[in-house]
């Protein structure tokens, strides 16, 4: 079972005006040669080694791209090649900063491809792509590549040195494809052109609007200028003489890009264009005067928005979704369209998601069409949770909704707002995944272990954010994480993966101090606990790493693991020895640092195993009282519940904190209980489904990879 300098800027903004980047002649190489950038430093990663066998090194093709072409910016790629006779499939590996967008004979074939950068601080991913529409004769691949040009809380921008030492962004594109006899690589064979139509703030000038967004975010808007179109690019007789020869720009596994994993996922997987459910209501008429349509989804998805419309030159449309803008006032997308004279057709193929798309269209446009293009992560969702309690069913399906909407290139927080693979959201949605999806969701698993892996340093800090411009250690989120790591493995068994992994964990462990016999309460580099109030910091830290020792204990031992781990019995021994001393009062446990009980923290005494049988009655009553863990950690405090032998008080809890998103109208998952504030799809708030499925239903393993398994039901 299993992410210039003025000279520069300048050259470029000369060139945008002509509608493309030009090469310079007097800098220009000769085209089939590659500059040598030279290999990362990787000194400072621990255990990359671990990742080889993910590594191809083999590449016969190069990184390419155009000449002077600045940060959000959209390039084009088009490669005519000649086949003998017609293959059945070949396979592609690509590569692309920052996302591609591919058409083989006029196609459709990978939407949103490249996983975000990277695997480790310094490397990049590449995509295996079957092929099967080849055929005898000319062929025509085109590659249409989205150049973010920033780093976000989910991907690292590549950057080189310029001539005069300053670092500036740099994009590119890698491509290799065998088929049969034929070799078709990234190489100055490959014809290229910037797309003017994708207007940013140097080329749009006064007309560009730069709307607010989330600086957390690594995409950007899309401004489309519908004026500036070159036809049909992707045709095969399409005049492509004007377009430059690709530049090469490195060797494939130097930097900025640096060495070429695979991808553990499969590519993003995508659907056909549908219209939207009350289309009909602004489809086949002019617009009378300026109005804002609103457009329903099916439910909350990821996807792309599709127009056919009629208009006059210079009339702008600005489309956004119902998640464009949070109580917090943090914003996703808003995207412009500018349209040309006539009729006219346009995909948005940078993925965006919502319930409702937003269109705020001018007096005078007549809409033909109005339709939209799912895509998602590649994975299938299993059938869902049934039973006779018709609360449990609809908080089991909105569940999996949020977990759905919440993973693509990786977990993450929120589809809109950060995109951030926290480890915490993770380790709630990683558990409810492994109850809701198929294969494709431990494939997710794996990647987000492995990147775990390659961001380690030598300092032996597990960052809690990965890939990410700010990986900071938020310790509590850190430990959190190894426990659905170990979910992970009981489902699969995947000791490659697991035995590395339990290696970090154990140098991570060494880092907390003791005093006084209990662990010294440790900050990382962003203190944060849970949301909500009245937390008991060092009490709720206190539990978690016990639970971390104890489950790295029980991982040495299945994996048959040879490291020396006296140092985990020797802790769990003097915080058995400790605890309760330090932290029992009648009314439930606590560090002499807080003045309240809190809920989380007494529950995570239960959970880890410190706590012994004679205080589960304390902390049943605290649980029964006092309810404010966030949704983070409120799954502990219902698996705590069961764990203490009390699914029914668990259960009962459940339906009570969830009570207002069981009878919300959104059919996902809202950040906090208070449905008010933050993102209405948030997934950390997605452990129902574990606790529903592993303790209600009772189903679970009792052997690694399901090789034994429980079934209460």
């Amino acid at each position: 079972m299993k992410k210039g300098n003025l000279l520069l800027l300048s050259a470029c903004f000369f060139s945008l005006c002509l509608g493309a980047c030009q090469p310079n002649s007097s800098k220009q190489q000769d085209k089939d040669s590659v500059p040598e950038t030279g290999k990362a430093d990787r000194s400072s990663l621990k255990y990359t080694s671990y990742l080889d066998n993910y590594k191809k090194s083999d590449w016969k093709a190069h990184w390419i791209w155009t000449n002077y072409c600045n940060e959000d910016s959209y390039v084009a790629f088009r490669k005519v090649f000649t086949l003998k006779e017609k293959v059945n499939e070949a396979t592609a590996f690509i590569s692309a900063e920052s996302k591609y967008f591919m058409w083989v004979n006029e196609e459709l074939v990978t939407i949103d491809g490249s996983l975000k950068r990277g695997p480790t601080p310094y490397d990049s991913y590449y995509d295996e792509v079957k092929i099967n529409n080849l055929k005898e004769g000319n062929n025509i691949i085109t590659i249409l590549v989205a150049f973010n040009g920033r780093s976000g809380d989910s991907s690292i921008n590549p950057q080189i040195k310029d001539s005069e030492g300053d670092m500036i962004s740099q994009a590119g594109l890698l491509f290799e494809m065998q088929v049969g006899d034929t070799l078709v690589k990234s190489d100055s064979s490959f014809k290229t052109i910037r797309i003017d139509a994708y207007r940013n703030k140097i080329s749009g000038g006064k007309e560009y609007d730069a709307y607010d967004q989330s600086s957390m975010l690594a995409e950007r808007n899309v401004f489309y200028d519908a004026r500036k179109e070159i036809g049909d690019y992707r045709k095969l007789d399409f005049d492509d003489s004007s377009w430059e020869s690709a530049k090469a720009v490195a060797k494939a596994g130097n930097l900025p890009f640096g060495d070429l994993y695979k991808a553990p996922t499969k590519p993003i997987k995508f659907h056909e264009i549908t219209d939207f459910s009350n289309a009909n209501e602004y489809v086949g008429k002019t617009l009378s005067e300026d109005t804002t349509l609103k457009l329903y989804l099916p439910t909350d998805i990821q996807f792309s928005w599709y127009i056919d419309v009629e208009a006059e030159a210079g009339k702008k449309l600005v489309f956004y979704t119902d998640s464009y803008k949070y109580n917090d006032g943090l914003q996703s997308f808003k995207d412009t369209y500018v349209t040309k004279d006539g009729q006219q057709s346009y995909e948005n193929y940078p993925w965006r998601s919502g319930y409702t798309l937003f269109i705020d269209a001018p007096k005078g446009v007549k809409f033909n069409k109005l339709a939209y293009r799912m895509s998602e992560f590649n994975g299938e969702l299993m059938e869902p949770f049934a039973s006779s309690d018709a609360n449990l069913d609809i908080l089991w399906k909105k569940a999996q909704n949020t977990v759905r909407v919440c993973m693509r290139d990786s977990f993450m927080d929120c589809p809109d707002r950060e995109r951030g693979p926290y480890m915490g959201d993770a380790s709630n949605q990683i558990d409810a995944a492994l109850y809701c999806y198929d294969q494709g969701a431990l494939d997710l698993i794996k990647k987000s272990i492995l990147v775990c892996l390659g961001w380690v340093k030598t300092d032996n800090v597990i960052p809690s954010r990965a890939p990410s411009v700010k990986p900071q250690e938020i310790p509590n989120q850190s430990l959190a994480f190894l426990t659905s790591a170990y979910h992970y493995f009981e489902h699969t068994n995947d000791i490659e993966t697991m035995t590395p992994y339990v290696k970090a964990v154990i140098e991570y462990l060494k880092l907390f101090e003791m005093q006084n016999g209990l662990p010294k309460y440790r900050a990382g580099s962003w203190t944060w606990n849970d949301w909500g109030s009245y937390i008991d910091n060092d009490l709720l830290q206190a539990g978690f790493y016990y639970y971390a020792l104890r489950l790295t204990k029980e991982l040495v031992t299945l994996l048959k693991m040879n490291d020396n781990i006296s140092f985990i019995n020797e802790r769990m021994a003097s915080m058995e020895a400790n605890y309760h001393d330090a932290y029992y009062t009648q009314d439930g446990f606590k560090s002499s640092s807080s003045n309240h009980i809190d809920d989380r923290a007494n529950a995570m005494l239960a959970l880890s195993g410190l706590a012994k049988e004679s205080d589960y009655e304390t902390i049943i009553n605290v649980l029964s009282k006092t309810r404010e863990a966030s949704p983070f950690c409120e799954k502990y405090v219902l698996e705590a519940l069961c764990k203490m032998g009390r699914i029914d008080i668990a259960k009962e809890r459940m339906l009570l904190r969830y009570d207002a998103m069981i009878k919300d109208s959104k059919d996902t998952l809202y950040e906090k209980f208070d449905i008010t504030d933050g993102t209405f799809n948030h997934a950390w708030t997605s452990g129902p489904i574990y606790i529903i499925n592993r303790y209600i239903a009772g189903l679970k393993p009792t052997k690694p990879g399901f090789e034994e398994y429980s079934l209460s039901l």
